[in-house]
């Protein structure tokens, strides 16, 4: 989907034209209450799914929906019941590309504030191919765009030896979650060591490293 979801990457295997696209994302629940109700504002048959909740079926027309992500400990497929009004029950184990709901939902797995003060990453996920119903690739651009908003990429990847930094647009830091980490208040964390804050005056903040 040019100039929506811009980490988007053929998958290999037997779908050549099958397309995932993520975004990595550090947010605290301020700022997911506050995506949720924009991507509402802006789409409002969206619904919000708990995955991991009973599912009534193999196949249902309803699925363990939530009023508010808050309420989702952990995975929230964001799904449109005009689009696909029957959902598969989800897998939680292989590739999320190929499972039973890509394409037919944008999965949104939370980000989680742990008792230390780290915020760990979340994710957005989003599959596409050639021919997709474009109802699907309208709800995947609004998710993007109020993601886009509702975020920043303050996080810069550090070079070892070079004193360069680089900045990806695929990580995305909550309002919240920035001011947090820039007050040390919270810590950013994820597996590369050599994520941190930009600028880097602030690198010695406690929330400076991810």
């Amino acid at each position: 989907m040019p100039g929506t979801w811009r980490t988007g990457r053929p998958i290999t295997g037997d779908d050549p034209k099958r397309k995932a696209s993520t975004a990595t994302i550090l947010l605290l629940p301020e700022d997911e209450a506050a995506l949720q109700a924009a991507i509402v504002t802006a789409y409002p048959g969206v619904r919000l799914i708990d995955a991991y909740a009973p599912w009534p079926g193999m196949t249902t027309s309803k699925p363990p929906v939530r009023a508010s992500v808050l309420d989702i400990e952990r995975r929230a497929p964001l799904w449109d019941p005009e689009i696909h009004p029957r959902l598969p029950q989800p897998r939680f184990s292989g590739l999320a590309v190929r499972s039973p709901q890509a394409g037919r939902v944008v999965q949104w797995r939370r980000s989680r504030c742990l008792d230390d003060g780290v915020l760990t990453s979340g994710m957005f996920l989003a599959v596409t191919w050639d021919g997709m119903d474009p109802r699907m690739v309208t709800l995947m651009s609004v998710v993007w765009r109020a993601l886009l908003r509702a975020t920043s990429n303050y996080l810069v990847r550090w070079i070892e030896g070079t004193g360069q930094e680089q900045i990806s647009p695929s990580y995305r830091v909550g309002h919240h979650a920035l001011a947090a980490a820039r007050e040390g208040r919270i810590c950013l964390n994820d597996s590369d060591p050599k994520w941190r804050l930009h600028p880097p005056s602030q690198e010695k903040a406690r929330g400076a490293v991810i």
